[in-house]
């Protein structure tokens, strides 16, 4: 399977009559392409602008010889195929399992992506208390081979998106609700508030019995 990249996109025109004119198609043509782009499924997450060597320039600024790129993300397909995949693999026999892997975005379960920004934590995990023993090896499966669920799937993740985004394979544990990187946070916990911390957390602290496999996705 090919590994897919962050897209870039650089737009040039050829010379018109006029410098004006050659500025105007120039930025006209930008324009429009950028929105095919964006307006095609799945969009891209983010894009970065650059202007004649200035990021975050507007394309007007361009010069009639210049040139205008466009670096766009595709953190949400790595997020959707990395979910995907992770339920194609699932052990299956209630359905539970493999309906429990969720994204998480700041340490707080996201329906969506609507509020990334380039460098947030964003991650996927499962927290069935069993979860662990499924990723370990410590469960008993119907079928050989089916453990190490979020291990395999980081395999597979990484061949198809190693270019756009890496994939980190960890344990992590939940503090009041709050899904948290063990490495840079403290033992304390804070009360449960939302539905979140009420329902499915509850009693969940941070012992080493239970941190739960996850991918942590970060754009490259």
């Amino acid at each position: 399977m090919a590994r897919v990249s962050n897209i870039g996109a650089t737009f040039r025109v050829m010379k018109q009559e006029t410098l004006a004119a050659t500025k105007a198609l120039l930025v006209k043509t930008a324009k429009v392409e950028h929105a095919k782009i964006m307006a095609d499924h799945p969009a891209p997450s983010s894009f970065v602008r650059i202007v004649d060597g200035k990021t975050g320039a507007p394309e007007e600024a361009v010069k009639a010889t210049g040139r205008i790129i466009y670096h766009y993300s595709r953190i949400e397909e790595v997020v959707e195929f990395s979910l995907v995949t992770l339920q194609d693999i699932s052990p299956v026999l209630s359905g539970d399992y493999r309906k429990a892997h969720h994204v998480f975005l700041n340490g707080h379960p996201a329906a969506d992506l609507s509020e990334y920004q380039a460098g947030d934590d964003l991650m996927i995990t499962n927290l069935l208390p069993y979860a662990r023993k499924i990723e370990v090896g410590k469960m008993t499966m119907r079928v050989a081979g089916t453990s190490k669920v979020y291990q395999q799937a980081r395999r597979i993740v990484m061949n198809r998106f190693g270019n756009s985004a890496s994939v980190e394979f960890t344990f992590r544990a939940v503090i009041g609700g709050q899904v948290v990187d063990q490495a840079k946070a403290a033992t304390g916990r804070r009360p449960a508030t939302g539905t979140f911390e009420k329902t499915l957390a509850t009693g969940i602290h941070n012992k080493p019995d239970m941190r739960y496999p996850c991918l942590v996705i970060r754009e490259r």
